[in-house]
């Protein structure tokens, strides 16, 4: 009898657990207002506030909410990936990014191309250290 207990336990554990990891990305995205809530720093680009390996929050905003040093995520329409820079000009049709450890600024990017703003903690980008490798492994990126 008791062995039942801990199988049933065991098995609540991992149901919770699995509805947890398939459930979240998709409450994430409701409550954050974009369809990719997370993304993983695959680069050193934005070194030291943001580490290759991190795993940060995305919340949607409107291109009037957007502001000079936001750190935003856009999709890069050269590759079709994401990339993650800090707003260093904003234009009427366009905004400029630049990774906080690059020397040059990025091409203009489109306001439709952009995903979202990085959630912050005390006017910080909110990140799990580590956690983006898992991403990063799972989807072949090294």
């Amino acid at each position: 009898m008791a062995t039942n207990k801990k199988y049933l336990s065991w098995f609540i554990y991992f149901a919770g657990l699995a509805i947890l990891i398939f459930a979240l990305p998709k409450l994430l995205s409701l409550g954050l207002r974009t369809p990719s809530p997370m993304a993983a720093i695959t680069s050193g680009s934005m070194w030291p506030v943001l580490k290759q390996g991190d795993l940060i929050f995305i919340q949607g905003i409107g291109a009037k909410d957007l502001k000079i040093g936001d750190v935003v995520v856009y999709r890069n329409q050269i590759n079709n990936t994401f990339t993650i820079h800090r707003i260093a000009k904003l234009e009427k049709e366009f905004i400029t990014t630049k990774g906080d450890a690059n020397f040059q600024e990025d091409p203009p990017v489109r306001y439709e191309d952009i995903v979202g703003r990085a959630l912050t903690l005390s006017n910080k980008p909110l990140r799990l250290p580590y956690l983006g490798s898992i991403t990063m492994l799972a989807s072949g990126l090294k």
